[in-house]
């Protein structure tokens, strides 16, 4: 039996899915298997189960993501489980890292790594930070591609829910952490999550939508427990998601705008002003300073000595 069962959900992956397999196939530790669960796509995807033995193929109608998960868990032998999706990579160390760290403390809720943020434009940036059931609540977040499970504390919770589309991982993390068990951090940036257009995090609204139901579980939980310090982490989380998704639905704005699509400038716009007037205030405010001309401060403009005067001219440099 593998050490570790890797769960690779796909769909459409195109030339993605080879980078992320291969990342996952150069591990330092070596004892592992991969469950690649095609969740419908129309690309074939057979081949995977020839680059390597410890690689199986398994296919299913598209049920979505969390089902390809739950399915991909189902298939796996190992009692620990990381998650991998189709277009993020692993650096050679994740596994063996994690492993080490779980050994030493085995009651963690989960484990999980730094990583970095991979920009169309090739810039990367990361801020690993160590992980609270009231934190994930307020502003905290992690990455399932980060992550290794205990397989039973994975099925305990009933794995991933299929009826969250968005938020479906977050979900995962509240359920593992919320009966008193913290996660444990490698700090390093082992994880390259890569950003691009079609990152499903782009759905803003069901993403805020799920987002906000899953926060109201949690209350419900919380006022039948009389749990104060929960109940306040959950009003900062519902504050820190209007501000979140304000700056969406800005971005998704400037995009209409950018398309000539009034209808889309106006949708949006309005929805953010509902969330966080603020957040729309200060972006009106930063087009605004964007498009004023830049005042040239000349000696003949400005007052005071010669010395000042070139100083802000620039002269002297």
């Amino acid at each position: 039996m593998p050490r570790v069962s890797v769960v690779v959900p796909t769909y459409n992956p195109g030339d993605l899915l080879t980078r992320s397999l291969g990342s996952v196939l150069a591990q330092s530790m070596t004892d592992l298997e991969v469950v690649v669960v095609d969740d419908g796509s129309r690309e074939r995807q057979e081949w995977v189960a020839d680059l390597d033995p410890r690689v199986t193929y398994v296919r299913q109608d598209n049920r979505g993501v969390s089902v390809a998960r739950n399915v991909g868990v189902s298939a796996a032998r190992s009692d620990w489980v990381a998650f991998l999706d189709q277009d993020d990579e692993w650096l050679p160390d994740k596994l063996a890292m994690q492993l080490d760290l779980v050994a030493a403390q085995p009651r963690a809720a989960f484990c999980c790594t730094g990583f970095d943020w991979v920009r169309a434009d090739g810039s990367v940036h990361g801020d690993p930070e160590q992980l609270t059931y009231r934190g994930l609540l307020s502003t905290q977040s992690a990455l399932l591609s980060s992550v290794l499970i205990a397989r039973d504390d994975y099925e305990a919770v009933g794995g991933h829910d299929p009826l969250l589309v968005q938020m479906q991982d977050w979900d995962l993390f509240l359920r593992l952490t919320m009966g008193g068990r913290d996660p444990v951090m490698v700090p390093e940036r082992l994880v390259r999550y890569h950003l691009h257009g079609e990152n499903a995090s782009r759905d803003y609204v069901t993403a805020m939508r799920e987002r906000l139901a899953v926060l109201d579980r949690h209350e419900a939980r919380a006022r039948r427990r009389g749990d104060g310090m929960t109940l306040a982490a959950i009003d900062r989380g519902r504050r820190r998601t209007r501000e979140l998704f304000a700056h969406q639905a800005v971005d998704a704005a400037r995009d209409g705008a950018r398309d000539h699509d009034g209808r889309a400038v106006l949708a949006h716009g309005a929805r953010a002003g509902r969330l966080s007037p603020t957040v729309v205030a200060t972006a009106v405010g930063q087009a605004l300073a964007s498009r004023l001309p830049r005042r040239t401060t000349t000696t003949a403009s400005m007052p005071g000595s010669g010395a000042a005067s070139a100083s802000a001219s620039g002269e002297g440099e």
